[in-house]
């Protein structure tokens, strides 16, 4: 198995920071789209976003570990940003359960990849989860960070088979655009260079 050698982990910081870049205007582009403020739609939109991103990283180092590294970046910010302390947990899975599942193609097979990202963009729902698994506790968090009952009741979003469908639907749609957009990417930045015909 191929290791990441300190190039590689410098590039995927590099990846890592853009990513970063594209959860946080993915997550503006839904506030705007959708004003009641529980960011509901922000992993779809980071997936759209995060796609040509994640394509290309996979395509450059196409080694085991760069993706659970971008996914630890994000659970570090999650983790750093006055979300509960757990809301780190779904970004560590599901990176590293996209990582595993791109390395089963050897992180060429494009179906493969586009499967990894999927579940990868799982990773972004870390504090909407929380909401939903330990709801007490999360109105608590936010009620210690200085949040007024009128927000709370604005942002959190009921744990219904509807909304859970709704959320995993438009995360899995917005992953498969920002794969196709990333897939797009790579094939011309191959074909510029040589690599394919």
């Amino acid at each position: 198995m191929k290791q990441l050698k300190v190039k590689d982990i410098m590039v995927t910081g590099a990846f890592a920071a853009l990513y970063f870049l594209c959860v946080g205007l993915g997550t503006l582009v839904a506030a705007i789209f959708d004003r009641s403020g529980n960011m509901m739609y922000a992993p779809a939109f980071a997936a759209i976003l995060g796609g040509p991103v994640y394509m290309l990283l996979v395509a450059k180092v196409g080694k085991f570990g760069s993706i659970s590294l971008v996914s630890a970046v994000m659970a570090c910010f999650f983790f750093m940003s006055g979300y509960m302390t757990a809301a780190f947990v779904p970004s560590l899975f599901f990176g590293i359960l996209g990582d595993l599942i791109a390395k089963q193609g050897q992180y060429k097979q494009k179906w493969l990849n586009t499967v990894s990202f999927v579940v990868f963009s799982f990773g972004n729902l870390g504090p909407i989860i929380l909401m939903w698994l330990m709801r007490d506790a999360y109105v608590a968090n936010l009620m210690a960070r200085g949040k007024s009952a009128e927000y709370i009741a604005r942002v959190m979003v009921d744990f219904t088979v509807g909304n859970v469908l709704g959320l995993s639907a438009t995360i899995v749609v917005g992953a498969l655009i920002g794969a196709f957009l990333g897939q797009g990417m790579v094939a011309k930045s191959f074909k510029k260079s040589g690599l394919l015909q």
